[in-house]
């Protein structure tokens, strides 16, 4: 699940649980249906607990105990199963492309086909050890003045492997029709800034094992041990300097906060020593008139820093981010010290995935839209989509009822929320347009090789489209086996992939409110998007606009900073809570999410019927929907690195905290005042 604070698309991602470490499995979980008889699994229930004092762990927690953490995940829950079904179908389709080396050259198929081959060739890959980045190296090597320095993180950056800062494309968000140029801070080996800055005992450990891990890879490379210690001292230092300069992701969070339209002759004025004339060549941007500098002050920071730190340190710095983007495509020794600390230290994940697996995601990543033709042939029907379409529009329907019975709202703003809303548009499993790969070479001879030329390829895909209008083809982040979805604030657009239109979410031949309660909850949760404490700041043109009146952006924003006070309260770890600023428009979306698709649900009822089910009532059923797609486990180590990364709130306090300020959800399951999941009336949040 992705978010990138300048484009604005916000998604549905999943996020972690914060209980003590879960036992960890050898082995995948057993064997289970993904749903019963009426949608829901009743076995997944732990009914020595109250629904109304822990509704996550009445939903979910048999189902953890059943499904302990796999040795190779350091998070596990419903998504992942899902994720593994949509994997097996890639595996299948890329095993036999790989036998058909009859394709035609240049083709799909071959493509495919050829991926699969290299990726899964040990031999090869071992046998080609460092070689594949050898060339690269002698060149750093070979650098002698900061103008080399200078231009060989230009040449990094179009090979896609991005040392210091990234450029890409983006919607202006003050003129949405048009795509531009944006360059945003980066630099960082760590996780986040706060892995820099955090005094406790965790993070000096991560540190600690940081420098261990950058050691052993500069071994790897043939450096002698006090040199490559020295070389990794010398990496941490200036990436500290470099995370004291970095936004944090909660003020990256307001979009006026990354938003700098500059003149490209400006910026050579206060950044000068990145030579940027010569970079906008180089990247094919030659005729470049302005850009959005995201984070001016970190520029200015590393502007600085090319100047002051010795150029051996920046050999250093460019040798490390050559081989941590180029580690996992080598030899077994730079795979497995890659895995040591990224898996392992980072993640807490016990054992690195088969080769399979990995190749499986290789590929969903670097040609996913070649890959997706196929897995859409099988995965995902006409009469999925226009169920979708229903769907959505019910949701629509409820929302576009509701606005304008908001006791905070006034008339003004509700007309130009009622317009956003209208002005939705609507984007279902995969691309009407899909991308064109033909410039993209792919052979059987290197993995490593197709990686390297993969992500050049994007690097131009995204430089080409600078300057142009908007696409609105284009899928941006999902790929059509992409379990999640999202929305686009800069479009206003909703997105749901072919990958996750299936159980747990949404299943055509299962009880509604199992469907209303799961894949409703998703489409409502996109929707509110729109009408979160980001999406709100954009117009139904996706321009970044207030179209508020001043009294209810004060109703609105007293709404929301209920949500960030609440989500603050629940504790990671000792010593560690969420932010509560930064999972706020997640947990909006979370709670107008399932507040919309109840009462669309509820309108569904009215005009069908339904009946008592299993001794759980429509609306009980409907909730048991909702939170049963978010049964997980997850190691300490993901738990503590999600807290300070990811704006989506844990799996527990998702539920949880969207059901304990749904007063439907006390009447539904007749909870009283003195349950946990029973927020008094001053207490509980609401704003759709």
């Amino acid at each position: 699940m992705k978010r990138a604070p300048i484009i604005l698309l916000v998604a549905f991602a999943l996020s972690c649980a914060t209980h003590p470490k879960p036992p960890i499995a050898t082995g995948p979980p057993p064997p289970r249906p993904l749903i019963g008889p009426h949608g829901f699994d009743l076995v997944n229930l732990d009914r020595t607990v109250s629904p109304c004092d822990d509704f996550y762990t009445y939903t979910s927690g048999s189902w953890q105990k059943t499904h302990p953490l796999p040795s190779t995940y350091s998070r596990y829950g419903r998504f992942e199963e899902v994720a593994e079904r949509n994997r097996d179908r890639l595996r299948a389709i890329l095993e036999t492309s790989a036998k058909a080396t009859d394709a035609a050259p240049g083709s799909n198929a071959q493509k495919i086909g050829d991926f699969w081959a290299a990726c899964t060739n040990d031999a090869a890959i071992e046998a080609a050890g460092t070689g594949p980045i050898r060339d690269e190296l002698q060149r750093i090597d070979a650098i002698q003045t900061r103008d080399d320095v200078v231009r060989e993180i230009h040449r990094l950056l179009v090979r896609g492997a991005g040392p210091l800062f990234r450029l890409s494309a983006q919607n202006d968000q003050k003129n949405s029709t048009a795509v531009i140029a944006a360059i945003t801070q980066g630099g960082l080996g760590l996780p986040d800034r706060d892995y820099y800055l955090r005094d406790d005992a965790n993070f000096k450990n991560y540190r600690d094992e940081y420098l261990g891990h950058m050691t052993k890879m500069f071994e790897l490379l043939g450096e002698s041990p006090s040199q490559a210690r020295g070389d990794a001292e010398k990496i941490l230092g200036l990436e500290t300097q470099l995370a004291r300069a970095s936004m944090a992701r909660v003020d990256m969070r307001n979009p006026e906060a990354v938003y700098h339209i500059t003149p490209s002759s400006e910026l050579q004025s206060f950044a000068p020593n990145f030579a940027w004339p010569s970079f906008f060549q180089t990247a094919g941007l030659a005729d470049l008139k302005s850009l959005n500098v995201a984070q001016p002050e970190f520029f200015k920071e590393a502007n600085r820093l090319l100047a002051e730190s010795p150029i051996d340190t920046w050999k250093a710095y460019l040798r490390w981010n050559l081989i941590d983007a180029a580690a996992p495509l080598l030899s077994s020794p730079f795979v497995n010290e890659n895995f040591r600390f990224r898996g392992q230290v980072l993640t807490g994940q016990t054992e690195i995935e088969p080769r399979w697996r990995r190749c499986v995601r290789a590929a969903d990543q670097n040609i996913g839209e070649i890959l997706g033709q196929e897995y859409v042939k099988t995965a995902f029907t006409p009469e999925a989509k226009e169920k979708m379409n229903e769907l959505i529009d019910n949701l629509i329907a409820a929302l576009r009822e509701t606005i304008p019975t908001l006791d905070w709202m006034g008339s003004e703003t509700e007309k130009a929320a009622l317009a956003k809303l209208e002005a939705f548009r609507r984007r279902i499993g995969y691309p009407d347009k899909w991308i064109d790969y033909a410039t993209l070479d792919v052979g059987r001879t290197s993995y490593a090789e197709n990686v390297m030329a993969a992500r050049a390829f994007a690097f131009s895909r995204q430089v080409n489209r600078i300057g142009k209008p908007d696409d609105p083809n284009e899928w941006g982040f999902f790929t059509p086996a992409t379990v999640n979805a999202g929305y686009s604030a800069s479009r206003n657009d909703i997105t749901f992939p072919a990958g996750i239109l299936q159980a747990p979410f949404y299943d055509p031949g299962a009880d509604m409110a199992y469907n209303y309660g799961g894949i409703g909850t998703v489409i409502g949760h996109e929707m509110t998007h729109g009408f979160d404490d980001q999406g709100a700041k954009f117009d139904a043109q996706g321009n970044l606009r207030n179209w508020w009146t001043a009294e209810d952006l004060k109703n609105f924003q007293a709404r929301a900073e209920c949500i960030a006070k609440q989500y603050s309260a629940f504790p990671v770890e000792t010593g560690l809570n969420l932010q509560g600023k930064l999972v706020t428009g997640e947990a909006i979306a979370d709670l107008g999410g399932a507040t919309l698709a109840l009462r669309a649900y509820r309108k569904y009822v009215a005009a069908h019927g339904a009946a008592v089910v299993d001794g759980f009532t429509p609306e009980q059923r409907f909730f048991l929907g909702f939170a049963q797609v978010w049964g997980q486990n997850m190691s300490p180590e993901e738990a503590r690195r999600r807290a300070l990364t990811d704006p989506h709130a844990p799996g527990p306090n998702r539920v949880n905290g969207t059901v304990s300020n749904m007063p439907e959800f006390a009447h539904a399951w007749n909870c009283v005042p003195s349950n946990k999941m029973v927020r008094a009336e001053g207490e509980r949040c609401a704003i759709w």
